[in-house]
């Protein structure tokens, strides 16, 4: 009997280290919450503003994430790469099913500026069956609010969108909260530039907003490129 525990201990173990173990076998704790985030621009190709049957995690420190996601997927971000001094880096976790009853896992990994709250850089990181981006056509060098709209190559065969705020005015860019008082996350709708990209089964949408001269918008394309390929493990 012994060694059948230690046979059946030894597969779930395994079974977490090679497909991530669930929300619920990590041990997290639900919470009330209202909407999901999403692209503005890139809804009507990737449709997750669609997602159904939501539950809501309690935010937690991003190290606390990784072992649920695979090959790495959700990772700590180099806090010197970004413009600002973080005051708490944290990662939210929200999932869906589907009628057949297929779980989605959406990960949010933000960083607020500790001197200025309206400084931020957030990465969200959804699972998704297929690349939505093989239906997008870039002949448009403008989002619907006519802020620029960049393609760079993220690698071979894939891209990666910039939106730059260009107007006095931009699209709705959506992220999580956390209402500690009432224990329950809630979706933000704020501004920033975003940057959009699809990589091994996840898309990646990042939004950054920095009150600095010194941060160019081609250093933070570069910080999320090298995270979606992997090249910012810290």
């Amino acid at each position: 009997m012994k060694n059948l525990l230690k046979i059946q201990l030894l597969f779930f173990l395994l079974s977490c280290f090679l497909l991530g173990c669930s929300a619920d076998e990590a041990g997290l704790e639900e919470v009330d919450g209202t909407d999901i985030t999403y692209s503005e621009f890139f809804k009507s190709y990737d449709r997750l503003d669609q997602r159904e049957n939501i539950t809501y995690y309690k935010p937690v420190p991003i190290m606390e994430l990784q072992s649920s996601f695979p090959n790495h997927v959700v990772n700590t971000i180099d806090t010197n790469r970004l413009p600002f001094e973080v005051e708490k880096e944290i990662a939210y976790l929200v999932t869906s099913e589907n009628e057949e009853g297929d779980l989605q896992r959406q990960v949010q990994l933000t960083y607020h500026s500790k001197s200025d709250p309206g400084d931020f850089f957030i990465m969200t990181i959804t699972e998704v069956e297929q690349n939505p981006l093989t239906e997008v056509d870039m002949t448009d060098k403008l989002d619907y609010a006519g802020n620029e709209l960049k393609k760079y190559t993220l690698t071979e065969g894939l891209p990666v969108f910039q939106q730059i705020i260009t107007m006095n005015s931009s699209l709705v860019y959506r992220y999580y909260d956390f209402d500690e008082a009432n224990e329950r996350l809630s979706v933000v709708a704020d501004s920033a530039n975003e940057i959009y990209a699809y990589h091994d089964g996840f898309v990646y949408h990042a939004g950054y907003m920095v009150d600095s001269e010194e941060t160019t918008h081609e250093q933070m394309l570069e910080l999320t490129r090298d995270y979606i390929l992997g090249h910012d493990d810290t």
